[in-house]
């Protein structure tokens, strides 16, 4: 596969969902490979229509088209399985350090079968810093949490033999599903943009254009920062998860996800606003994995272990006691909880 067919692929599916005119592709292969020109691109574009790759159609004005993927044809997956591999390639030739990870990698999980693929998130920004994130998507199976917990084992392992940090979010097909259509900003829409299929792309990519046929997806190009959600945002959606702070006001704000939201409150360990959670886990439903991804990431499963184990006691919930025994997988210690205040405050929240 030529370059420009590689960088033109790889930019449009990172931005899946979007409606990308001429111009913007340009802008955006320019932004990332640093030079790009309205006519080569145009060129190629046409011969990719003509090979059935891409859709490129007049939008509703008729000024400009939009260009997307054309997931009916047969090979399209073929293709963005190949550019994965591309960039895994590109990304290990100049790391030949990593080699053991990924060999061992290979030994270690290649009999799971539940694995469907595994991809690394943001990868270049974070082996800057040291670490590894994943997004392990597993096959639906009735011992679930269990291939969760056993992978979350055989990872923190890998993590201190190679004195690499490493990070996994692991999810279902199910999860996927919900958070890639999800109208609330996640981890998951977030990673598309910045992803490596490193282990099984064509799986991967299969899976998205299930998805994709089924419901829209919107990808987000930049990664959340908890502490750096205002606290007009963060005021809304704690309203909008069941919370409300006596004397404060909101306004509508962007919708994240209830782990980002738990994650952010954490943070900023506010004694306060750390009554919040218990009460928007209790009213709310959540994702275990999700959120055991983001304890790990940003190092408050301490706090949040002891909220849960506190929580499970007044009120019992599959997703508590799930989001438990992975962090339990991790020998995650407890940071205990005041049990008097948190009934207190599910009592005047109605959430017992």
């Amino acid at each position: 596969m030529d370059t420009p067919t590689i960088r033109i692929l790889d930019t449009i599916s990172s931005s899946i969902g979007d409606s990308l005119s001429i111009y913007q592709l340009t802008e955006r292969i320019k932004e990332h490979y640093g030079s790009a020109y309205y006519s080569n691109i145009y060129q190629k574009l046409q011969e990719l229509k003509e090979e059935g790759l891409l859709n490129v159609e007049p939008n509703l004005t008729g000024r400009s088209s939009n260009i997307k993927l054309n997931f009916e044809n047969y090979l399209l997956i073929d293709k963005l399985a190949e550019i994965e591999i591309e960039k895994k390639m590109e990304f290990l030739s100049k790391r030949n350090n990593l080699f053991p990870l990924f060999t061992e990698i290979d030994k270690t999980l290649t009999d799971k079968c539940s694995i469907k693929s595994i991809s690394s998130i943001n990868t270049l920004n974070n082996i800057k810093l040291n670490k590894i994130e994943f997004l392990f998507l597993l096959r639906e199976t009735s011992d679930y949490l269990n291939e969760t917990i056993g992978l979350c084992k055989d990872m923190l392992n890998l993590q201190s033999k190679h004195n690499l940090k490493i990070d996994n979010l692991i999810i279902d097909k199910h999860d996927f599903f919900d958070l890639l259509t999800s109208d609330e900003i996640n981890p998951v829409r977030e990673a598309l943009s910045k992803k490596i299929a490193l282990f099984y792309p064509q799986a991967f990519w299969r899976e998205i254009k299930e998805i994709y046929e089924k419901n829209p997806i919107r990808t987000i190009s930049s990664e959340t920062k908890p502490l750096n959600i205002s606290d007009s945002d963060l005021l809304f959606n704690l309203n909008r998860f069941g919370y409300s702070e006596f004397g404060a006001l909101f306004a509508q704000g962007k919708k994240y996800c209830i782990e980002y939201i738990i994650t952010t409150v954490l943070l900023a360990d506010d004694a306060r606003r750390m009554d919040a959670i218990p009460v928007i886990l209790a009213k709310n439903s959540f994702k275990s994995n999700l959120l055991v991804f983001l304890s790990q990431k940003y190092q408050t499963a301490a706090k949040l272990m002891g909220i849960l184990k506190i929580l499970q006691q007044i009120k019992a919930k599959p997703e508590i006691e799930k989001t438990i025994r992975i962090l339990q997988a991790f020998n995650q210690e407890e940071l205990p909880a005041d049990e008097a205040s948190i009934k207190r405050k599910l009592e005047i929240y109605d959430a017992l």
